[in-house]
């Protein structure tokens, strides 16, 4: 736990050095936000099936500008050597990097959902807002996981900026589509029964892409 803080600790003092990351992310989740509403129109309520769609959009694209960063510092100053030859784990590793992706992915949250709320004339009831909430933590712990592993894969490349996104996105469709689903019944008022399967459809997700990122990625990492 002590080398999981220490790893944390270290990558967040030099995103809020530098802020490079997370000043990409909200810039980028905004813009898509307002360009989507200036062509859907300013001001108009749209249906609730496709707000959520436009939410996650926004949060996604703009997550992924995030994982780049994760590892890419790590390998163009060697610090990965370091990690590896040093005494910690691997998988305490990779427990210490998705942690930090999904602080990332909260801070701009943080930011995107009020945004969204505004542009589009949304509400989350007070009643709902806890299971909104469980959504949120949900898909960010999924991607996260997944992130995380094809960040480590990607970053060996000569291209990982471009590598990235077509590993990525391809293996995240199922957990995006369930989270769009039970974010767009959400949204429109429906009742617990109507999006609960889809709670547990993106849950069983987060358990396969977990467990297989955390499975994988000490082989990942010595290779790379």
């Amino acid at each position: 736990m002590k080398n999981i803080i220490t790893i944390i600790k270290k990558d967040l003092k030099m995103e809020f050095r530098k802020r490079e990351s997370l000043t990409s992310m909200l810039f980028f989740g905004i813009l898509v936000l307002v360009i989507l509403n200036i062509a859907i129109g300013t001001g108009q309520k749209i249906a609730p099936s496709i707000s959520g769609g436009i939410l996650w959009v926004a949060i996604i694209f703009s997550a992924v500008l995030g994982l780049d960063r994760v590892f890419s510092n790590e390998k163009e100053n060697r610090c990965i050597d370091g990690l590896l030859l040093s005494p910690i784990e691997p998988e305490t590793i990779f427990i210490a990097k998705m942690t930090v992706n999904f602080i990332f992915m909260i801070i701009a949250e943080i930011i995107l959902i009020p945004t969204f709320l505004v542009l589009y004339n949304s509400a989350v009831s007070f009643e709902n807002l806890p299971m909104f909430i469980a959504i949120i933590m949900l898909l960010n712990l999924g991607f996260s996981s997944v992130g995380t592993l094809l960040s480590a894969i990607s970053s060996g490349t000569s291209r990982n900026d471009i590598m990235l996104p077509i590993l990525l996105f391809p293996i995240l469709i199922p957990l995006i589509a369930a989270t769009v689903k039970a974010t767009s019944e959400l949204l429109s008022g429906s009742g617990v029964d109507k999006y609960l399967s889809w709670l547990y459809l993106t849950m069983a997700f987060d358990f396969i892409f977990f467990g297989s990122s955390y499975l994988l990625f000490e082989h990942v990492i010595k290779e790379g």
